[in-house]
């Protein structure tokens, strides 16, 4: 079931960071990217090259080696990188069973909770978009932590000890939150632990079993440390939020995490969450109620709750604690369901103990709501697959969210400017700009859907504005020189290109724009090399084989202009640009 209701994802396109991570990232092609990741973080391939340098200092190694070996596999073909995603959810998924199955001694309640899980629509998060995998990834590692941990501790064999701590360390160096797994642990052995003994008698027996896994966990914050320079961090953009407010919003996205869970319909990457500055304001209020409620609630049941109900909870509250610490996330992405991944095995488990519960008093209404969970879901699980297959409808669905937000608008604008519907693409990176006015990133990207609608002036002015704003922003400089290139000014265009890389050497885009400029200008040598120099970077990048076969063929070098030529169709084109390409080539070839 869980195959089915993701097979609609296979077809999906590199969304959101993919494009970056993935797509844009040369680091990739290489075996030796797997060795770096252990000394570097998961941005590392862009520091440098970046004006702002945002990106959070993640240290995930092997989700970075993951990437690596996918690329190495598939290179950029996305239903290779899909068919992965979905054989790692899956396998996590069987994992749980077994979990499930341990924990609760009843195959049963495994098995609905598993199915439960393959199907809960906040994966697709986690699932359909590739670079969501660090969740599912870590579950992997997670899932079997606890296994063992707990055959360890009811059979006595230390080697599932120490296939459980390596196993938690392993989790953590895909994703920072199964650190928290030892409070999963200590809330299993207070449920097997007898009634009557005192909380202090019940730590003083759990914490020895526990200290592997600190030392652990003390190892990962030193190699991480050793890494980042740091431990935690903060979002620049978070400075100019008070911590009081960081705080007061805290209720308000965990409850947010809780109703994505029982009520998982109509997801978003961005829901237009804002920070509460009020103590009056009803998104603190009511969040507080509500988890007040239901901390009395588990307080004056808690000598009539079962152990699995405890353990399920803390299955649920330990992996969603680190997530609450809102000051490490852009202010935009405070709320994300790829951080239910790991949550959502408690709350499956919940589901299934009080579905079998039900079915001692009332089986058919217990079939019933099961029947229902699992069409609910897994409806919900295909129609979300739909948002994650393109950056169109994934940015239509955040701008439902969040209107106000120019970040939408002109990630929606981008991608209709991709798929050169250009209208759609000034329209909605035009609103970007009136959200925005001076944000310069918006400016340059609305600068090249005026040049693609064929504004060329109004084009080189917009980009202008954006580097009076910014003068460092490389990509407003290579997009100047490209649009200075089309109107004949190329030494002016030179300039540009020449600035961009050298800051940025490795950038593909600018080195080929050079390459142009010097072909256009008659230094085919220079040219040649340039092109060259492109494919070292971009070696299947059919446009530089292009032009590299017509410097070669200026240069009276026929059959290596053919040769190049060839090769350039071998690839996926434009269909326009092909049929120039074809044409070219048959021109060449009647004057050889």
């Amino acid at each position: 079931s869980t195959v089915l209701v993701y097979a609609n994802s296979l077809s999906g396109a590199f969304v959101f960071d993919d494009t970056k991570q993935i797509a844009g990232n040369p680091a990739l092609r290489s075996w030796g990217n797997i060795a770096r990741a252990f000394t570097s973080d998961v941005w590392a391939f862009q520091r440098g090259t970046l004006t702002k340098d945002i990106p959070p200092p993640y240290y995930r190694p092997l989700f970075t080696a993951y990437l690596t070996l996918n690329y190495q596999l598939f290179g950029l073909w996305e239903p290779g990188w899909h068919l992965m995603n979905l054989l790692v959810h899956t396998s996590a998924t069987v994992a749980i069973y077994f979990l499930l199955k341990r924990l609760s001694g009843d195959r049963l309640i495994a098995a609905i909770a598993a199915l439960t899980f393959g199907l809960h629509p906040a994966h697709v998060e986690s699932v359909s978009w590739i670079s969501g995998i660090p969740d599912p990834l870590a579950a992997l590692f997670f899932v079997p932590s606890l296994i063992w941990y707990v055959r360890y501790r009811t059979e006595g064999e230390k080697k599932f000890l120490v296939a459980s701590v390596i196993a938690y360390g392993l989790s953590a160096l895909c994703k920072e939150t199964p650190l928290a797994l030892p409070l999963v642990f200590i809330a299993w052995e207070f449920a097997r632990a007898q009634p009557k003994r005192s909380f202090n008698t019940k730590m003083r027996e759990t914490i020895p079993h526990l200290i592997p896994y600190a030392l652990m966990a003390g190892a990962y914050l030193v190699l991480r440390f050793s890494v980042l320079g740091r431990i935690s961090w903060k979002h620049p953009f978070m400075a100019q939020v008070p911590d009081y407010a960081i705080w007061m919003t805290v209720p308000y996205v965990f409850v947010s995490y809780l109703r994505h869970l029982i009520a998982p319909f109509y997801l978003s990457l961005i829901y237009g969450t804002s920070f509460v500055t009020s103590a009056t304001d009803p998104r603190f209020l009511v969040p507080t109620a509500i988890l007040l409620f239901i901390v009395i609630l588990l307080w004056v049941y808690r000598q009539k709750l079962s152990g699995d109900l405890w353990i399920a909870v803390a299955l649920i509250v330990a992996p969603l604690l680190p997530v609450l610490n809102l000051r490490v996330f852009h202010f935009e992405y405070i709320v994300q369901d790829r951080y239910l991944y790991l949550p959502s095995i408690g709350f499956c488990y919940l589901i299934a103990i009080l579905i079998m519960r039900l079915s001692r008093r009332q089986a058919r209404l217990a079939a019933i709501l099961a029947g229902a969970i699992v069409i609910a879901f897994g409806a919900s699980t295909i129609a979300q697959n739909r948002v994650w297959h393109d950056a169109v409808a994934l940015w239509q669905r955040a701008v439902y969210y969040s209107p106000a937000s120019w970040s939408t608008h002109y990630n929606l604008g981008l991608a209709y400017l991709n798929l050169k519907q250009n209208d759609a693409a000034l329209a909605q990176l035009a609103e970007a700009k009136r959200l925005s006015p001076r944000e310069p990133t918006v400016l340059n990207n609305f600068a090249l859907a005026q040049n693609a609608a064929g504004q060329k002036a109004e084009a080189i002015a917009t980009v202008r504005e954006a580097l009076a704003i910014d003068p460092t922003l490389l990509e407003a400089h290579n997009n100047l020189g490209a649009f200075l290139f089309d109107q004949g000014s190329y030494a002016e265009a030179q300039r540009e290109f020449a600035a961009v890389l050298a800051r940025d050497p490795s950038s593909v885009s600018a080195r080929f724009n050079l390459g142009r400029t010097l072909a256009a200008t008659g230094q085919q040598t220079l040219a040649i090399k340039t092109f060259e120099e492109v494919l070292q970077l971009a070696p299947n990048d059919a446009e530089a084989h292009y032009q590299l076969g017509l410097s070669y063929a200026a240069s009276g070098r026929m059959n290596d202009a053919i040769s190049e030529i060839q090769r350039a169709l071998s690839f996926p084109a434009d269909a326009q640009i092909r049929r120039e390409m074809e044409a070219k080539l048959a021109e060449i070839q009647k004057t050889r």
